[in-house]
């Protein structure tokens, strides 16, 4: 198949088969999304030397993890995994499972492992991602322990997988687009294990979006470079009212995923990735009285490189920018009554809408546009919910300090 930056889950699905990983998406985009629908054990514990995320879109499955202090989790639709570097996991579908894998772009050193009853490890089979392909290693691996492979397409998958990769180098660049990095080999050979201050966790779209107080809340609470961080946004302009729109830069990629949509521009279990400056929102006339759509948008965190974004607002008369404010993806704009804590603050992007939204309605000026004269009205940030998560992220940083001064208090005779 040809990989696109769009596609619907549930198409492409039945082409899949278990523990296929096949990447969806186009070289260059990161994280990359890997498709799998699973209907038998996998045979082995897989370990990535970098964080992946799973998320279930169908079926049941369980997760089992091995040097872990979380030793195993239950999947129904909508659940996500967060899985870091490290930790041998294998998974146990109950029912056939149509499982997405989020990865980096250039994963680094995979391995997978096989472990006797006491939870010691027998066998490891490691390589490098940059020279091989990990459904190459996987028939390696599982041939030379002679188990049946049978169940399995790897063969077919590495090739199929190499001549796309092959054909999209070949094709001439888009417009503005750089063409996709060459993986860097590794000097390492051996995959470090997990930190223990960083274990496995499990969260629901569905359960998770219900109590939210923003759009673009992260389902965990890593956001470190090189996590992986997915966040949920709920759409409903026909109860909340007008979303307002902007336009949004990103020096990384954002991957969308829809967990159920009605009247949208996407459709349930459609991902897709746009391009780093992109618009968001509903400008004005577009009518969307009926639109509902549960999305979780993933992005992964630079490693080595400086990470930026940019709010801008435009003129709902001509489309002229009004206002657009810079700012480092990594900095929190608020000074908080406790020490900065990256768990607390969560994403910063969400508290700087925040503040570039209210910086837009204060002033006037800054709604008055410079070249049709309109005076546009103020942004609707109430809609998104950024000013909660900023009141209640200063409030938390508040309220923690007040009880740890407590506990540190002398106590009363």
């Amino acid at each position: 198949m040809r990989r696109k930056n769009r596609f619907d889950t549930f198409k492409e699905a039945p082409n899949r088969g278990s523990y296929d990983d096949f990447p969806m998406l186009e070289l260059g985009i990161d994280p990359q999304l890997h498709l799998s629908r699973n209907t038998v054990a996998q045979p082995f514990f897989l370990i990535c030397e970098q964080d992946t995320v799973l998320a279930q879109l169908s079926g049941e499955a369980r997760i089992e993890f091995r040097n872990s202090s979380v030793n195993y989790f239950n999947l129904a639709l909508g659940d996500y995994v967060y899985i870091p570097g490290g930790t041998p996991h294998r998974i146990l579908p109950k029912t056939e499972s149509i499982q997405l894998r989020y990865k980096a772009e250039h994963p680094g050193l995979e391995a997978v492992a096989w472990y006797d009853d006491s939870g010691a490890e027998i066998e490891r089979v490691t390589w490098d991602c940059a020279d091989e392909l990990p459904q190459e290693a996987y028939l390696r691996a599982c041939t030379a322990r002679d188990i049946d492979v049978s169940p399995f397409r790897w063969a077919e998958v590495a090739k199929e997988i190499r001549e796309t990769e092959a054909a999209e180098r070949a094709r001439p660049p888009k417009d503005g687009v750089p063409p996709p990095k060459t993986p860097r080999r590794r000097n390492a050979t051996a995959i470090a294990p997990a930190s223990d201050e960083k274990p496995p966790l499990k969260n629901n779209v569905y359960l998770f979006a219900r109590v939210a107080t923003s759009s673009l809340n992260p389902l965990f609470p890593y956001t470190e470079p090189g996590a992986i961080v997915p966040c949920t946004t709920l759409q409903d302009p026909s109860d909340r009212g007008e979303m307002g729109y902007f336009i949004h830069s990103n020096t990384v990629h954002e991957v969308n995923v829809s967990f159920g949509a009605r009247d949208s521009y996407q459709i349930p279990g459609g991902c897709a990735v746009g391009p780093f400056t992109h618009g968001v929102g509903q400008k004005a006339g577009q009518e969307n009285s009926k639109m509902i759509n549960l999305a979780v948008i993933t992005q992964r965190q630079a490693v080595d490189e400086p990470q930026h974004e940019a709010f801008a607002l435009t003129c709902a008369q001509c489309g002229e920018v009004l206002f657009r404010r810079e700012y480092d993806a990594h900095a929190f704009p608020d000074v908080l009554d406790d020490e900065v804590d990256a768990h607390i603050i969560g994403l910063p992007t969400i508290t700087q809408s925040a503040v570039t939204s209210a910086v837009f309605n204060a002033d006037e000026h800054n709604r008055t546009c410079g070249k049709c004269g309109h005076v546009n009205s103020p942004f609707p940030a109430a809609y998104w919910g950024w000013d909660e998560y900023r009141r209640r992220t200063y409030l938390i940083s508040l309220t923690r300090r007040i009880m740890r001064d407590a506990a540190n208090a002398p106590a009363h005779a």
